[in-house]
């Protein structure tokens, strides 16, 4: 089961040197020369193969319409002064939700102020529906 410990000879050994079996330089060499050889070949080959389809890529697409040769995309329109552009709105806003105007004249539809349409709904309520809600047919 167990082998008792060995203690070490102490005779040096015979053979002093390297080991034979070691790889040889030689064979290092003759691999780095083949390793060599083989980029040399294939790293031509590689850009020979990439030029035949970069041809036939140009080839294959369609030439350019010479109306759209020339055309540049127009920049963003931007806001010069978003702050201001707000203020603008929310003012427009303001005095399009305080005063009196036509949304439709030919149907006699007007706008009238807020507070206007909240003396109005007080007095008045709310108008009652003309009649129960038609139940629609589901047609398959």
């Amino acid at each position: 089961m167990n082998d008792p410990a060995r203690l070490p000879s102490p005779e040096p050994p015979q053979h002093a040197g390297h080991e034979k079996t070691d790889v040889s330089p030689s064979y290092v060499g003759l691999f780095a020369l083949g390793l060599t050889l083989m980029i040399a070949l294939v790293l031509p080959l590689l850009g020979w193969i990439f030029w035949r389809f970069e041809a036939a890529a140009k080839r294959a697409d369609e030439p350019q319409s010479p109306l759209t040769r020339n055309q540049t995309t127009p920049p963003p329109v931007l806001q010069d002064d978003p702050a201001t552009d707000l203020m603008l709105f929310r003012r427009e806003e303001e005095q399009r939700l305080s005063s009196y105007g036509w949304i439709d004249p030919q149907q006699r539809i007007v706008r009238v102020p807020i507070e206007q349409a909240i003396e109005i709904l007080s007095e008045r309520g709310l108008p009652e529906p003309e009649g129960p809600p038609q139940e629609k047919e589901l047609t398959p």
